[in-house]
């Protein structure tokens, strides 16, 4: 067969499978001399076709839900509290006022944001009783850092039905949060601003779809088991996860970077190296020992995935077991919030 036939032959195959030559494999970038028969090179386009079909309908499932999610009425977006939080900086003097100011107007985030403060100060300070109080003792970033994860949820409003589910979601994640607050503070030297924040909106998408996905919620509820982790049950009955719903939440909120690299990664430890690696290691940790805590995300016991040698690759702490015996006593006001 001649060149010119074989060239022929290849675009015909490529039309036929509906690939475009042009865009996707121009002939040139597969010579037909690297198949020792036509009948190889047919197997091949073949072969690419299945997969590339496969390639656009998994990503297509994906990028659907996530369409489905961002256009639902019920995934809000900040609300003004939060948005006005965020934005507040400690450079400006006129903010520290301003801070107080929007915390104090709003009586349900204010309580729990006092109740908070407490938890993971308990024994450090009196008690905190006033948001001045308050952003005298823990200081302009702490206190605003824990206002934001506060309000991000006070947007999850819940309907009576829906009211259990919502707050042992909620607990868990001020768990979680107050835990690595907690955590970092007593025992590691460099800290970030944003311990509680992210620890708190670890589970962000896990709020996200149980409110978009509600029908689905108790299946994959029931589906977790030894064998079956929650990412996997996600995965298998709607096409994604809630780490990775909770990462598009957080990069559609603006939220800081650090966040969403803790949100994305905390059921995970990639082998690539992470930016904010530490802050993983220790929302993972603190996750999980808030679970022992018997701060459970579902409404039944289920272990989640801790990468316990990387993570203490990274940290210098104390084993598990003894921070869990340590912050048992300290975290128990929780269930008051």
């Amino acid at each position: 067969m001649s060149e010119t036939s074989r060239a022929d032959l290849v675009l015909y195959i490529f039309n036929a499978c509906g690939i475009r030559a042009d865009v996707v494999i121009a002939p040139a970038i597969i010579p037909m001399m690297l198949f020792k028969s036509i009948e190889n090179f047919i197997i091949y386009i073949v072969l690419f076709r299945i997969i590339l079909k496969q390639g656009i309908r998994m990503n297509s499932k994906v990028n659907d839900i996530r369409i489905d999610i961002q256009k639902l009425k019920k995934l809000p977006t900040l609300s003004y509290t939060a948005e006005k939080i965020l934005n507040l900086t400690s450079k400006e003097l006129t903010h520290l006022d301003e801070l107080v100011s929007i915390i104090e107007r709003d009586p349900p985030i204010m309580s729990k944001v006092l109740g908070v403060a407490n938890i993971v100060y308990l024994g450090v300070y009196k008690p905190i009783t006033t948001i001045k109080d308050a952003l005298l003792k823990i200081g302009f970033k702490t206190l605003r850092n824990i206002a934001l994860g506060i309000a991000i949820f006070s947007l999850f409003k819940s309907s009576p039905e829906k009211e259990k589910t919502y707050a042992r979601l909620f607990k868990h994640s001020i768990a979680t949060g107050s835990i690595a607050q907690i955590i970092a503070d007593k025992f590691l030297e460099e800290t970030s601003d944003e311990n509680f924040t992210a620890g708190v909106l670890h589970d962000i998408g896990l709020f996200a779809l149980y409110y978009a996905f509600n029908n689905h919620f108790k299946k994959i509820e029931e589906t977790v088991s030894e064998e079956i982790t929650l990412i996997k049950a996600e995965e298998e009955i709607i096409g994604t996860n809630h780490a990775q719903v909770g990462k598009w939440l957080a990069e559609m909120w603006g939220l800081p970077e650090v966040v969403q690299e803790v949100i994305l990664y905390h059921h995970d430890f990639p082998d690539k190296s992470l930016k904010y690696a530490k802050q993983v290691a220790l929302v993972q940790l603190s996750n999980y020992i808030a679970e022992k805590l018997d701060y459970y995300p579902l409404g039944k016991k289920s272990e989640t995935e801790f990468h316990k040698e990387r993570v203490y690759k990274i940290l210098n702490l104390p084993q598990p077991e003894e921070l869990i015996f340590e912050l048992k006593e300290m975290v128990k006001d929780i269930e008051d919030l």
